[in-house]
């Protein structure tokens, strides 16, 4: 058991899970106790859950192809940790300088962008079945698990599930790590150099505009 956290814990090391998505000292001393085997049978179930309800919102033949990716966007904006995401994707410092005006703006337009961008992005692996392979806790609230997706002409589809169990008790994904690449840091790192190069507020024009909101 020991080795196989030691492994987790250096895969999000690798993955280069920043700062703003750690735990949150604050949200874990509110949980209450839980076991460690109870915390990872509770993320592997909250992962079927997750992937059983995308499947369902993908085949379901009775609606259009765009109501299936919009009822697929409802299933991640419940599924992922929206709050914390929204501060790691533009860092904690940037978070903290936003104006009213502009952080009223981007978290609305950020919740509707993220999801919809992820359910066009991830309907291969999120409709077809997962296969959890391993799973292991590295730290007090937050679990690995390892799924894999079969493909008829290449080798399966590594993903892992960054869970985390929230202060009320609630499970939310904190990152999807592809064959080893974290997903939500590639985003972060698409967002701070846009800021870079053209600043916070053409970055909120722009999410707004790919989220198609006015």
């Amino acid at each position: 058991m020991r080795r196989r956290l030691q492994i987790f814990a250096a895969l999000i090391a690798a993955a280069g899970a920043a700062p703003a998505l750690a735990e949150s000292t604050d949200a874990t001393a509110a949980i209450e106790a839980e076991s460690t085997d109870a915390m990872v049978a509770a993320a592997i179930e909250f992962i079927e859950t997750l992937s059983s309800d995308a499947t369902s919102a993908l085949t379901n033949e009775a609606a259009s192809e765009a109501q299936r990716v919009e009822d697929l966007r409802l299933v991640l904006a419940d599924g992922l940790a929206l709050d914390r995401l929204a501060s790691f994707m533009i860092g904690s410092k940037a978070a903290k300088e936003l104006s009213d005006e502009q952080a009223a703006r981007y978290n609305a337009v950020f919740p509707f962008y993220i999801t919809q961008d992820y359910a066009t992005q991830f309907d291969e692996i999120v409709s077809k079945p997962i296969v959890v392979v391993d799973a292991g806790a590295t730290g007090r609230s937050t679990v690995i698990v390892r799924t894999e997706l079969e493909r008829k002409e290449s080798e399966p589809l590594v993903v892992d599930w960054r869970v985390v169990r929230m202060a009320d008790g609630v499970r939310k994904v904190l990152d999807i790590i592809v064959n080893g690449t974290s997903t939500m840091t590639v985003k972060r790192e698409e967002f701070v150099a846009f800021m870079k190069a053209n600043g916070i507020d053409a970055l909120i024009d722009r999410l707004e505009q790919e989220a198609q909101i006015a």
